[in-house]
């Protein structure tokens, strides 16, 4: 070993060839970027269908989903250099613009499809704030109660207990965020005892899968449409017939992801969306 070399090393040079070098911790790591890769593709699916009128401003929600996959990618950068405490505070940034999406979702619901409610002004006025850069101080429990009161969503929220699980997480967040306690800060790898850091990743993987598809979930029931693949406009843009129910096919991508991490909400969530939607899995 070169200790000269070594010496000469920061913290975070160490930690990365650490981590390079551990099975268990690249491959959590390799799970992540498989969510990342699944953002993408959500975001190539959603173009040009997620444009929003809120007010006199139309705007597009693709500037939110590319910000929050580039968010992932970030939280990835710190896992690969064991920065935990930074993983997490981006996490609750992942979490946050998420949900703030499906907000935004809930929104434009609201206003296409019911009368303006004082719930749905407050949201209106949160949202031109938002577009304006000076919305402050909404807090994640507002966005996540406004969400959660929807009539589309209402009862898979109480069904699933998301309320509770949200709660646990935003506390853990909150613990990274703000440095509650000694176990919430950036460490050195060598501190780490046997395979904790691996778990750690692992938690943190398991978290954002959470998120996702509970973000996915929700996403699901208030606009279909943004799961819809392809198929139906490709045969319209070919000037061919598309086959009867094809507006209901799922893009395949999605389908996967639900299959794959559904089971952390409820194994039966994609029966429930069978029931629920028109959608076609």
């Amino acid at each position: 070993m070169d200790f000269h070399k070594l010496s000469e090393s920061s913290i975070r040079q160490l930690n990365q060839n650490m981590i390079a070098q551990n099975e268990g911790c690249k491959k959590a790591i390799s799970e992540m970027r498989i969510i990342e890769r699944f953002l993408n593709d959500f975001g190539f699916l959603s173009f040009g269908r997620d444009f929003v009128l809120c007010g006199r401003q139309v705007f597009s929600l693709q500037m939110i989903s590319t910000s929050f996959e580039l968010t992932v990618g970030s939280i990835i950068s710190c896992c690969e250099s064991g920065c935990m405490a930074d993983a997490y505070s981006l996490l609750r940034k992942y979490r946050d613009d998420l949900f703030f999406y499906l907000y935004i979702v809930v929104y434009d619901s609201y206003d296409k499809f019911e009368k303006k409610t004082q719930t749905v002004l407050k949201m209106e006025e949160n949202i031109e704030k938002w577009i304006a850069n000076n919305l402050n101080d909404l807090q994640i429990g507002a966005v996540l109660k406004d969400i959660g009161q929807y009539q589309r969503t209402k009862d898979a929220v109480q069904k699933y207990n998301l309320k509770s699980y949200f709660k646990t997480l935003g506390e853990k967040l909150n613990n990274y965020v703000h440095s509650n306690g000694v176990d919430f800060y950036n460490r050195n790898v060598n501190s780490f005892q046997e395979d904790a850091l691996q778990r750690q990743l692992e938690s943190l993987l398991k978290d954002m899968s959470f998120i996702t598809t509970t973000f996915l979930f929700l996403l699901t029931l208030c606009s279909p449409l943004c799961i819809m693949s392809t198929d139906y406009v490709d045969y319209l843009d070919c000037n061919m017939t598309p086959p009867e129910g094809s507006q209901y096919w799922v893009a395949p991508f999605v389908t996967d992801f639900f299959k794959k991490n559904v089971d952390l909400i409820d194994e039966n969530c994609m029966k429930y969306l069978q029931e629920n939607t028109s959608m076609k899995f």
